[in-house]
């Protein structure tokens, strides 16, 4: 064999061999349970979506809101859990591409989702952490009452936002509604503003929040009968489940002990939305 043929095969051969040491690298880790690789790395990676407040917005380069401080008292209780500080690596996303970014592990959890079948079958959802209504954000000059039945007429036009469980609650309690999903939550309030639709349906938090950064809005109605979803947070099914485990039982034992309903009204309060406006015995 001529010497360049050999130094080719044997570049070929080494070629070769470094893909399938890649390859089995990139299959160990994705065998790797989550639990495995927060405790290899010391890093949690935790998604957040922007311009969500009071669940979460960024404030001088430092996330705000309650699933922001709820993100964070989970990787201290974890910290502990695994006896190693664990860092904090914030993984912006958002509704329609959040469930597939925690089942490519791109990131560890996500806190900020109501529990619906769909996300049952794709994710472990620990919780529920809280539960908020659901509300009608209307536009000033449309005002028709507070059930869900006078909104669902063919010529009432309502906003949501794909991706989220607001949107399945439109699609589910309002079928004769002309329902317009929008991608984005800004999307959303401007679909209203600019006459599009009369109104947008959001949870009550993210519907005062638009009150607040939008005051040309109208009235905030608690559609009645209330609707609410439980809510918290998605993992990914590893194979594994010592992490879901561990976010269980700290979920249960942190709303019971009454953490979520501080963390949501101090958020809340931090956000500057009007707090006294809430039922005094509305209980997240």
């Amino acid at each position: 064999m001529k010497i360049g043929s050999f130094l080719k095969l044997t570049a070929a051969t080494a070629v070769l061999g470094l893909m399938a040491l890649v390859s089995q690298v990139n299959q160990a880790a994705a065998q790797e349970s989550d639990w495995d690789r927060i405790m290899r790395t010391g890093v949690v990676k935790v998604a957040v979506i922007p311009n969500r407040a009071p669940y979460f917005w960024d404030e001088n380069k430092e996330w705000k809101g309650f699933t922001a401080e709820m993100s964070r008292d989970i990787v201290k209780g974890l910290s502990v859990a695994m006896n190693k500080e664990l860092k904090t690596e914030w993984i912006i996303t958002s509704y329609a591409t959040v469930i597939l970014d925690i089942q490519a592990s791109k990131v560890d959890f996500f806190i900020g989702m109501a529990f619906s079948e769909e996300r049952l079958k794709a994710l472990n959802m620990f919780g529920p952490m809280w539960a908020v209504p659901n509300v009608a954000v209307n536009r000033k000059d449309f005002k028709i009452g507070d059930t869900w039945a006078v909104y669902n007429r063919p010529e009432v036009n309502i906003a949501v936002q794909m991706g989220t469980t607001d949107e399945d609650a439109a699609r589910k309690f309002l079928p004769n509604a002309k329902i317009r999903g929008l991608k984005g939550f800004a999307e959303t309030v401007l679909d209203v503003q600019s006459g599009n639709s009369q109104t947008f349906v959001a949870s009550v938090l993210t519907g005062m929040g638009a009150l607040k950064e939008n005051p040309s809005l109208g009235d905030l109605v608690v559609l009645q009968p209330v609707f609410a979803l439980p809510s918290g947070g998605g993992v990914r099914r590893d194979g594994d489940g010592r992490l879901f485990e561990w976010l269980q039982g700290w979920a249960w034992s942190y709303r019971n002990s009454g953490w979520s309903q501080r963390r949501i009204v101090e958020s809340m309060k931090d956000a500057g939305l009007p707090v006294e406006r809430l039922p005094p015995d509305l209980k997240f």
